[in-house]
């Protein structure tokens, strides 16, 4: 059927985005990445075969598979699975690079507050100092090949961007021409030029108000397929709740574990985390972002700033890479 076929569903890409960018956020700052003393190397990884589900196919969804599901179920910090090793181990053999990560998201991840002062030296890890070897892990290498010097912590995905939905990293539509090649989607592209073994996946606050459940599951899973294919282990997370929208953000948020759960990868349980917060840790003034302290510092692990969603985004992710790192070296 002409519904289901690729030029419709690249259009219909088109059109969802289009209507997410209306109410696009502020552009994200840059920084500089710091240089950090070298950490110890994660151990050669060896290469195994790992299951995967059946090929997305657009207009498949079942919603019976998915609204059983409790997000209060599913830990906060992901457990590192045998599959979630052997994908991450696949990519090493493949050529990605052990220490950068990428970042794919929303205006919640192409965001200043979202992991890049922790590239510039300026953080307070508090109770948390045991995730000082994962910043010495990854800090100081640069992020994209050629004489690009920014670290992960400090580098904007190329499939990240202020108003994207979940279509919108696998759209050409949307790629930066100074990075990547005609007809190659963000995702592609940031795929090629960072060759990161792990991305940092999440989508949800956009979708909620203008895609439909359907189309957001295919689009996720097309977008894990594709990372998987160049050799990188999405960490995926749930999504704040949009106060405006709180059912459509259960389903959705739903759908994003069904995801993990079928791919057996690792899930960030964001939403869980930020609901005993004020406000569930979103910005009451500015429901697409997260809450962020008084003065900013969203890289203070303090009991007061971990009040903030920012902030508790930021511990989570570094405690989700401390899972990984530590699940690869124990082999």
């Amino acid at each position: 059927m002409l519904l289901f076929s690729p030029y419709f569903r690249r259009l219909a890409a088109i059109f969802l985005l289009a209507a997410c960018l209306l109410p696009a956020c502020a552009p994200a700052a840059s920084a500089t990445a710091t240089a950090a003393p070298p950490p110890t190397p994660v151990p050669a990884q060896t290469a195994t075969a790992f299951a995967r589900p059946a090929t997305p196919v657009f207009g498949s969804f079942d919603p019976a598979r998915v609204t059983g599901l409790r997000l209060e179920d599913y830990p906060v910090i992901p457990a590192i699975s045998a599959t979630a090793r052997a994908i991450y181990a696949a990519g090493l053999a493949r050529g990605s690079n052990p220490r950068v990560f990428s970042k794919l998201g929303d205006c919640m991840t192409e965001n200043p507050y979202f992991l890049v002062t922790f590239a510039e030296g300026k953080y307070n890890l508090g109770a948390y100092a045991g995730l000082q070897a994962v910043l010495d892990y990854y800090q100081g290498v640069p992020a994209r090949t050629g004489d690009w010097t920014q670290d992960s912590f400090a580098t904007k995905g190329l499939a990240a961007a202020a108003g994207f939905n979940i279509a919108g990293p696998l759209d050409p539509t949307w790629a930066d021409p100074k990075w990547c090649l005609g007809g190659e989607s963000p995702a592609a592209c940031e795929y090629r030029v960072a060759h990161p073994s792990v991305a940092l996946v999440m989508f949800g606050t956009n979708d909620v108000a203008f895609t439909e459940p359907a189309t957001y599951d295919y689009f996720l899973r097309s977008l894990i397929e594709q990372s998987i294919d160049s050799g990188v282990l999405p960490i995926l997370s749930t999504f704040p709740t949009r106060p405006e929208a709180p059912d459509k953000s259960l389903l959705f948020n739903q759908i994003v574990i069904r995801a993990a759960l079928d791919y057996d990868l690792p899930l960030i349980n964001l939403n869980r985390a930020l609901e005993p917060l004020p406000n569930h840790g979103v910005n009451p003034a500015d429901t697409i972002h997260l809450s962020v302290p008084p003065d900013g510092r969203v890289d203070r692990f303090t009991d007061d700033d971990l009040q903030y969603g920012f902030t508790v985004r930021n511990l989570l992710t570094l405690q989700a890479l401390q899972a990984l790192l530590a699940a690869v070296n124990a082999g």
